[in-house]
Formats: C-alpha cells, sequence, structure tokens
C-alpha cells in the first residue's frame, strides 16, 4: 500500500469533481488539514472516511487503496461494494507516518474451501492490533430453498473451543415471507475493528462462519464455512 499513491489518487478525483480542498473536507466533515495530510501521503483515511470518499467519487474502495480507478469495474451502487483491503484505524482514525517511518501492516484476504459458498474480505494485521473486515458472503450452491430467517456468526475455534466473535440477524426473527439463501446473506457484513485472537499467534487460520437458517417447518439447518487467510497481500 502506497499513501504517496493514494494521495495523488484523492487528489486527482477531487479536482475531477471540480472541489477544493475545502470542500471536500466539509462533506466529510473533516478538517482541510485531514484532506491535505492524505494528498501528500502522510497519513491514510479510516474506514469511515474511505466510505465516505467512495461514496462521493463513485467508486470502489479498493480503488482508493489501490491509488487507481478500474475502469472495468465501476461502481453503480454505493451500497453493493468490494472491500478488498482495510485500514488500521490509529491515532483518531488516521495512520500518523512519525519520523517519514510507518508501522509494518500486513493485510490477508480472505477466502474459503467450501464449495457451497464464497467470501470476501480482509484481515489486516499491524504490532498491536488485528482488524477483520468480511464485505459479501455469497450462496453458490445449486438447488437452493427457501428460508424463514438467518443468522450467520463469525467465531474461532482452538483446541475444540469455540469462541464468538461477531453475528449477524436473528434465527428467531418472525418473517412473513420466505427467503432464499442467497436473498438472507445480501448485506451480510462484519467489521471488527480490534479482534483477539486467543491463539496468540499474528498470524491465525481457525476462524469460521457458522449459518444457521429455519425451514417452514421450523427445523435448523447449519452450514459451516472455514476461512482461509491468504497472506499474499502486504503492505
Amino acid at each position: 500500500m502506497d499513501p504517496i499513491k493514494i494521495g495523488k489518487f484523492i487528489s486527482s478525483k477531487r479536482k475531477e469533481n471540480n472541489m477544493s480542498q475545502s470542500d471536500l473536507a466539509s462533506i466529510l466533515n473533516v478538517t482541510n488539514q485531514a484532506v491535505s495530510k492524505w494528498e501528500n501521503g502522510r497519513g491514510i483515511p479510516d474506514i469511515e472516511m474511505l466510505k465516505k470518499l467512495s461514496e462521493v467519487f463513485n467508486i470502489n474502495i479498493e480503488e482508493i487503496l489501490s491509488g487507481e480507478e478500474n475502469k472495468k469495474n465501476k461502481r453503480k451502487n454505493t451500497f453493493y461494494f468490494i472491500i478488498l483491503l482495510i485500514v488500521i484505524v490509529l491515532f483518531g482514525g488516521t495512520i500518523v507516518f512519525l519520523n517519514n517511518k510507518h508501522e509494518d501492516f500486513y493485510f490477508s484476504s480472505l477466502a474459503t474451501d467450501n464449495d457451497n459458498f464464497s467470501i470476501k474480505g480482509v484481515m489486516a494485521y499491524s504490532k498491536d492490533k488485528k482488524s477483520i473486515y468480511i464485505s459479501e458472503v455469497n450462496y453458490d450452491g445449486k438447488d437452493e430453498e427457501k428460508y424463514k430467517s438467518m443468522e450467520c456468526i463469525l467465531y474461532e475455534s482452538n483446541d475444540s473451543l469455540e469462541k464468538t466473535i461477531s453475528k449477524y440477524g436473528d434465527i428467531n426473527d418472525k418473517k412473513t415471507n420466505m427467503f432464499l439463501l442467497t436473498e438472507l446473506l445480501k448485506g451480510v457484513e462484519f467489521n471488527i475493528d480490534s479482534y483477539e485472537c486467543s491463539c496468540a499467534k499474528e498470524f491465525c487460520n481457525n476462524l469460521f462462519l457458522r449459518i444457521n437458517v429455519k425451514n417452514i417447518d421450523n427445523k435448523i439447518i447449519t452450514y459451516q464455512i472455514p476461512i482461509q487467510l491468504d497472506r499474499s497481500c502486504e503492505a
């Protein structure tokens, strides 16, 4: 990740939209100094600012963090965006570079070997912190059925012990309609800014998703999805 390249990209998109630094700062509800710091490569916007920038410029967060626009993958709706990288939020929301040096960050993309599901997201590491962001969970299987409700649980398993990290949805939600699993999974998102892994390792592979769905007969069906981390994406 190149903060100089990111800064130049933000600056170019601002100018393309005929905005001054003051205009952009006002829209984002930040100071002019914050915008100047980003554009000069002295800091990177936090995840909330990246979301707002993507909406203002109508681009993907991935494009901001790569510092270049992907012409083949234009964003049509700000709700449906794919985050492949996540920025650790430090020092009040901005990564501060001291003495022209920055702390080492490592980014691992998330995937699964479950043939019926796919996920998109990242885990980010620094010396002091881990963060997890999952932006999409998709069902890719066939012969899809309809269900009354769903819950999606992100957890870690270590030495046969399970620890719930976060949860999306409610299996006891009393909906009147039936939904396909692909429909129930729309909007599933996990954003864990500070994650304490019980395995006490910098790089761990013990994350899972458990998807529980309730059918018309109130029977609960469970899908287990192991999560693999690909540490090919380093800052």
